[in-house]
């Protein structure tokens, strides 16, 4: 059995550990908080730039003579072809303590593989653990992200949609599919596959609503494609930022809680040890006065 100094000093070490844990949990919060307040700022947004593009879209899928589009973005979405070879954008964190956001996520992401065939694939990752996880399975990597700040996504949103494009035009690529955790709340996260370019681009816009176009439509759409693909992807970078940090703030709540619990135990288990010492002794004092 522990002695008394021992359990001491373990309540010691568990009430450190849950300080630490504390003011991780306090960390992640302000942080959910901010990538919450970028989420909720950036929605409309992406709303109204799918129901514009996808007006635009079904509008030029149905006019003629548009076979001598030389845009790549013009061409991927109103002339997908077969995929022989994609690019997948894979977003972890760069740290742990998340409890399941990235053992989720990277089961995924291997089951997705698992789907692909003979399909070739290029990678680029964002956070230290989805590169880890690509090196280790010797993955062609084209870019690594790590340590990017939440104002830096944006960054790495117009650094992918530009080589998308320019690898799309160049046949590189045929697709452009993107790993991620969604966000639907800090306590509940879900890994998703999603197709970003070329997608298939659904408009809520009624079909007697007819938008006037200057000076035509294609190059309205040439224009807008290439911030639709970006604000895609920055939307998702974003979504995955707040599930990370939803779920340290989770793990780090319960890690702190099951601390307490913890040293609810050691303590009363301390107590039952200094209360058998206080019998003994006593017990001894009366044994050597009767005798």
């Amino acid at each position: 059995m522990a002695s008394f100094q021992d359990i001491r000093r373990r309540i010691r070490s568990v009430k450190n550990t849950q300080q630490v844990t504390k003011a991780m949990k306090m960390i992640s919060a302000v942080k959910l908080r901010k990538s919450q307040e970028r989420l909720i700022a950036l929605r409309p947004f992406a709303q109204k730039m799918r129901e514009v593009s996808g007006a635009i879209v079904n509008r030029l899928k149905g006019a003629e003579n548009l076979s001598g589009l030389q845009h790549p973005l013009l061409q991927a979405f109103l002339f997908p072809r077969e995929e022989k070879s994609i690019h997948i954008l894979l977003v972890a964190s760069d740290k742990g303590l998340c409890g399941g956001y990235n053992a989720n996520l990277l089961k995924k992401a291997h089951q997705f593989l698992d789907t692909l065939g003979t399909k070739t694939t290029s990678f680029d990752v964002v956070g230290k653990r989805s590169a880890d996880w690509a090196r280790k399975r010797k993955l062609h990597l084209r870019e690594s992200y790590v340590q990017i700040p939440l104002q830096g996504l944006e960054r790495v949103a117009q650094d992918v949609s530009r080589y998308a494009a320019q690898a799309y035009q160049d046949g590189q690529i045929d697709g452009l599919y993107m790993i991620y955790n969604h966000f639907y709340s800090a306590v509940n996260q879900e890994p998703r596959v999603v197709k970003l370019f070329p997608m298939e681009i659904e408009t809520s816009t009624p079909k007697s609503v007819d938008p006037l176009l200057e000076p035509n439509p294609v190059v309205a759409l040439e224009t807008l494609l290439p911030k639709f693909v970006e604000t895609e992807i920055l939307s998702k970078l974003i979504e995955s930022s707040a599930s990370e940090h939803g779920a340290r703030m989770a793990a780090m709540d319960k890690s702190t809680n099951n601390a307490g619990e913890v040293i609810n135990k050691l303590t009363l288990t301390m107590n039952k040890i200094r209360q058998a010492s206080i019998t003994n002794q006593i017990i001894e004092i009366v044994s050597g006065a009767n005798a």
